[in-house]
C-alpha cells in the first residue's frame, strides 16, 4: 500500500471516530473513543489489505462492506439494538463516503482531470481534510445526535429512513464501480452527487418530521393540559362550596357545643365532640384538599400530569396527598422529556399502591435553595433492597414484564447532567426522587 493509500486509511478513520463522537454528544469517553477508533483503523486494514493484495483495491468493494465492520462493533461490544447499530453504521459510512465523493467531483471538475493527476497527492489530501469539516457541519446542521433515535414516537419513520440509506449506499457503490470505466466516469459522477444530494434532503425530511411530530405531542398536550384545567376548576369549585357550606355549619357546631358545656352536660359533649366535630376534621383533611397546593405549581405540563396522578389514584382507590408548599417554576428539562418521565414515575406509583394493602401514595415538590426536588411515594406488596436491576428492561415492583417505563425514564435522564434520580425502599415503600439542580434566577 503506498503512502496516499495509508493517509487515506489513517484520515478516514479519523473522520470516522470524530463523527460518532459528536453524534454521541459526549455520551462516550476518551477510551470508548480510543476503542472505537482503534477498532475503525483495523477495520480498514482487515477489508483494504487483502483487496490491495488482489488488485481489487479500486473497485469500492472495501468500502461497501465497510459498514459491516461498524455494525459488529456497535452490536457485540457497544451491546446496541439490531436497528440501532445498522442505523448508526450506515449513516457513518454515508456521511464520510457521500461528501468525499462529492467534493472530489466538484472540485476535479474545477481544475480538470488533467490537475487531479498531475497533484495527485495535494488534491486528495486537501478533498480529504475539507470532508471532515463538512462532514462536521452536516452534523450540526440537521442536528445528527444519538439521543434522536431513542425517541419512541420517532422509530417507525426511521425504519423508513434506514432503506433509505441503504439504497444510497448501494447507489453509491455502483458509482464507485462504473467510475472505473473510462468512458462511465461522468455518469459515476452524477450517481456521486446525486447519492450526497439525496442523502441531505433524507436529513431534512428526518428533522422535518422530528419536527412535526414534537408540535403533534405539544398540541396534544395542551389539550390534555386544558381537559385537566376544566376538571381542576370543577374540584376547585365544589371543594369551596364544601369549605362554605362548613362555615355555616361551623356556627351550629359552636352553639351546640356552648349550650352542652353551660349545662355541664358531659355525655352530650361527648356525643358532640365524636360525632360532630371528629367527623369534620376526618372531612376537612380529606386527599380531596389536596387539590388546593396545584396553585403553587406554576409550570402547566407538570401541575396537569400531578392532577392527572391525582384522579387517577382516587379511581383506583389510593389515598392521595399532595405536598407543595412553595411557588415551583419551570423546572429545567424539555417538555416532552418531563412529560416521559413524570407520566411513568406517577402511573407505576399509582398503580403500585393500588396493588399493595396500604394503597397510599404521597408527592411532595420542594423546592431548595439550589434545587427543585420532587418526592413520588408509594406503598407496595413486594419488599426488596433497590439495586440497579430497578431499571433494568422489564423489571418492575408491580410484577415481571411490567417495568419498560423505568428504563425508559433511565435513558432519558442520561441525556442530562443537571437531573438525579434517586431511589429507595424502606420495607413496603417505595420512593423516587428527582433533583432538578436550578439555575440561578
Amino acid at each position: 500500500m503506498d503512502l496516499l493509500g495509508f493517509g487515506t486509511v489513517i484520515v478516514h478513520f479519523l473522520i470516522i471516530s470524530h463523527s460518532y463522537h459528536f453524534i454521541c454528544k459526549g455520551q462516550i469517553n476518551r477510551k470508548e473513543l480510543f476503542v472505537f477508533g482503534a477498532y475503525t483503523l483495523l477495520t480498514e486494514i482487515v477489508f483494504d489489505f487483502p483487496l490491495y493484495i488482489l488488485y481489487l483495491d479500486g473497485l469500492g468493494i472495501e468500502r461497501f462492506l465497510f459498514p459491516l465492520g461498524l455494525y459488529s462493533y456497535f452490536r457485540w461490544m457497544k451491546q446496541y439494538e439490531r436497528d440501532r447499530g445498522l442505523f448508526l453504521s450506515l449513516l457513518l459510512s454515508l456521511l464520510y463516503e457521500s461528501t468525499h465523493n462529492f467534493l472530489s467531483v466538484t472540485f476535479s471538475s474545477i481544475t480538470g482531470d488533467n490537475f487531479v493527476l498531475q497533484y495527485h497527492f495535494p488534491f486528495f489530501f486537501v478533498v480529504t481534510v475539507l470532508t471532515y469539516f463538512v462532514t462536521l457541519k452536516i452534523i450540526y446542521y440537521f442536528h445528527l445526535e444519538l439521543a434522536y433515535f431513542d425517541e419512541d414516537y420517532l422509530y417507525p419513520f426511521l425504519k423508513k429512513v434506514f432503506f433509505a440509506l441503504l439504497l444510497l449506499h448501494i447507489v453509491s457503490f455502483v458509482s464507485d464501480m462504473v467510475s472505473t470505466i473510462k468512458h462511465l466516469n461522468s455518469f459515476g459522477s452524477i450517481l456521486s452527487s446525486i447519492v450526497f444530494i439525496s442523502l441531505l434532503l433524507t436529513f431534512f425530511a428526518m428533522n422535518s418530521h422530528k419536527v412535526q411530530m414534537e408540535k403533534e405531542i405539544a398540541l396534544k398536550q395542551k389539550k390534555f393540559e386544558q381537559k385537566h384545567l376544566q376538571n381542576y376548576t370543577d374540584e376547585i369549585v365544589g371543594l369551596y362550596n364544601e369549605i362554605r357550606g362548613f362555615r355555616h355549619d361551623y356556627a351550629g357546631m359552636l352553639v351546640s357545643m356552648q349550650m352542652a358545656i353551660d349545662s355541664g352536660n358531659l355525655q352530650e359533649i361527648d356525643r358532640i365532640y365524636n360525632e360532630v366535630l371528629v367527623k369534620a376534621n376526618h372531612k376537612l383533611r380529606s386527599d380531596k384538599y389536596t387539590y388546593f397546593d396545584l396553585n403553587n405549581i406554576e409550570d402547566s405540563a407538570l401541575r396537569s400530569l400531578v392532577a392527572q396522578s391525582i384522579v387517577y389514584a382516587r379511581n383506583n382507590g389510593v389515598e392521595f396527598t399532595l405536598e407543595v408548599k412553595d411557588t415551583i417554576t419551570k423546572l429545567p428539562i424539555e417538555l416532552l422529556d418531563l412529560v416521559r418521565i413524570m407520566s411513568v414515575l406517577l402511573n407505576n406509583a399509582v398503580e403500585g399502591s393500588a396493588d399493595s394493602y396500604k394503597k397510599q401514595m404521597e408527592v411532595a415538590v420542594i423546592k431548595m435553595e439550589t434545587e427543585t426536588v420532587i418526592v413520588i411515594q408509594n406503598s407496595c406488596k413486594m419488599t426488596m433492597t433497590p439495586s440497579g436491576d430497578l431499571f433494568a428492561l422489564g423489571f418492575s415492583t408491580k410484577g415481571r414484564n411490567r417495568g419498560v417505563g423505568l428504563n425508559n425514564v433511565k435513558e432519558l435522564l442520561d441525556k442530562y447532567n443537571n437531573i438525579i434520580l434517586e431511589t429507595e425502599m424502606e420495607g413496603s415503600t417505595f420512593r423516587q426522587i428527582i433533583r432538578f439542580k436550578r439555575e440561578f434566577e
